[in-house]
């Protein structure tokens, strides 16, 4: 191969036999000639029949080659071995159990990084399967990335530039440490002279699979969860320039990685034991970390539950939990006079003071479009959105449904019909209500027949009986 690799792809492999075939093929079909990309893998001490699917492939494509180790247990060390034999200007970290999301993908990230001297390139990447990764954050391109947003991305498939992480001796950390990739990527963000937020395409597909044998799936050890977040927290502190910045920053991965188990859900997995594990851990970090500066910047729920932690009533924190596992599904709607009625059922803890409210979001834009309060309506409730919340218009547009117990509480998204809903009003709006993908109930608004239009669809339906 010639010594002019602009980009090297590093992939730590552990039994990963099912999944390989995918994303071997979606490497093999880069627009990167071999000269320009080659591939590193490091089976992590396999057991199944990964190493020979490798090795098969590598005797096809002279740009790909397999490091074999034994196990190591975590994903820290194999990618450490991949980087450290390396030779492209920059280095991309990918799973096995994924795939890129374009032939393109590789040429368009290091054109870019090449074009803007960037140091590290965060590309969208766009979830499949059952997998939730918002994807807000990949609006528009940004050379010079807003750090805050960065921070809500830590995995590691991101595009670096070798000689930086080499100059800076960026690595990730090695044995079983949670939020491995989190802790490079902190001084990663902050260390380098330029981040980027690559759109535009989808570069990257994050793939969920049930079979429960990713490493995030597993148990969570409090300390070692909070431990590493407490790292992360502590390179903001050190390497971030601004003070309000790194504030924000510190704010937005301790609302996501410390009070993270205050859903229900996860309260009710958690033995007694754990959740006071749990607990003494999130005090130790509010100790260290959440002074009265950065309490002062956060939003109603983050204090809410910091609160909680300094108080240290497992109780209250229970209760607070409990009331906001309000779910509301969606059964009929109806109109009148321009308004749309929902009609459905709440499940959970309905016992509670007041009712939940429904939030709307237009998709796209961050501001919410309306909060209303729901009503009981027999063993039910609804609530009614005016028309002006709605409005025609002339292109299609779509609105996203949320579930607020109230402020202190984060919004939740509503639960949608098993099948599309159609409601026509006179003013020539079409309202369909359908679910996502994730089963969330959503609305598309575009513009239907007119009065007239409908009367003749009528007399057609009626002359074919």
């Amino acid at each position: 191969m010639s010594n002019r690799i602009r980009v090297s792809v590093v992939v730590p492999v552990y039994n990963a036999e099912p999944y390989l075939p995918a994303f071997l093929k979606s490497f093999a079909t880069q627009t990167l000639s071999a000269d320009d990309v080659e591939l590193v893998v490091v089976n992590d001490g396999s057991t199944d029949g990964s190493g020979a699917i490798l090795e098969d492939f590598s005797r096809q494509c002279s740009n790909v080659s397999v490091i074999h180790q034994e196990n190591s247990g975590w994903a820290g060390s194999p990618r450490n071995v991949g980087m450290n034999a390396a030779r492209g200007t920059y280095v991309f970290f990918a799973d096995s159990d994924d795939k890129f999301g374009g032939p393109e993908a590789l040429e368009r990230l290091v054109d870019f990084a090449d074009e803007y001297q960037c140091d590290v390139v965060v590309p969208r990447m766009v979830p499949k399967g059952q997998r939730v990764y918002p994807q807000w954050r990949y609006k528009t391109t940004q050379v010079d990335a807003d750090l805050v947003t960065c921070f809500t991305t830590l995995t590691p498939q991101k595009l670096f530039r070798r000689s930086f992480m080499n100059r800076e001796n960026i690595r990730f950390p090695e044995g079983k440490v949670r939020l491995e990739d989190g802790q490079l990527l902190s001084r990663a963000y902050l260390l380098a002279s330029r981040v980027s937020i690559l759109t535009g395409y989808e570069f990257y597909h994050l793939i969920h699979h049930n079979d429960g044998k990713h490493l995030s799936s597993t148990p969570k050890d409090p300390a070692n969860y909070i431990g590493s977040v407490s790292v992360m927290s502590e390179n903001v502190e050190k390497y971030c320039a601004d003070e309000d910045t790194g504030d924000r920053i510190i704010n937005e991965i301790y609302y996501r990685k410390v009070l993270n188990n205050f859903a229900k859900s996860k309260l009710v997995n958690y033995s007694e034991k754990k959740l006071e594990k749990w607990l003494v851990n999130q005090q130790r970090f509010v100790d260290r970390f959440i002074n009265d500066r950065r309490y002062s910047k956060m939003g109603e729920v983050s204090k809410k539950r910091t609160d909680l932690v300094r108080a240290g009533d497992m109780g209250a924190i229970v209760e607070y939990s409990r009331a906001g596992s309000v779910d509301f599904t969606f059964s009929n709607a109806q109109s009148n006079r321009g308004s749309l009625t929902l009609v459905g059922e709440l499940t959970g803890p309905t016992d509670t003071i007041c009712l939940p409210s429904l939030v709307i979001e237009q998709r796209g834009e961050e501001s919410i479009a309306s909060r209303l309060p729901f009503a009981r309506e027999g063993r039910g409730v609804s609530v009614t959105i005016p028309k002006t919340v709605l409005p025609a218009q002339n292109t299609t547009q779509r609105y996203d449904l949320f579930l607020s117990p109230g402020n202190e509480h984060p919004k939740k998204r509503t639960r949608g019909p098993k099948r599309p809903f159609v409601v026509e009003f006179l003013d020539e709006r079409r309202l369909l209500l359908y679910s996502t993908k994730q089963g969330n109930l959503s609305i598309e608004i575009k513009k239907g027949l007119s009065v007239g239009q409908r009367a003749k669809r009528r007399v057609k339906r009626m002359l074919r009986r």
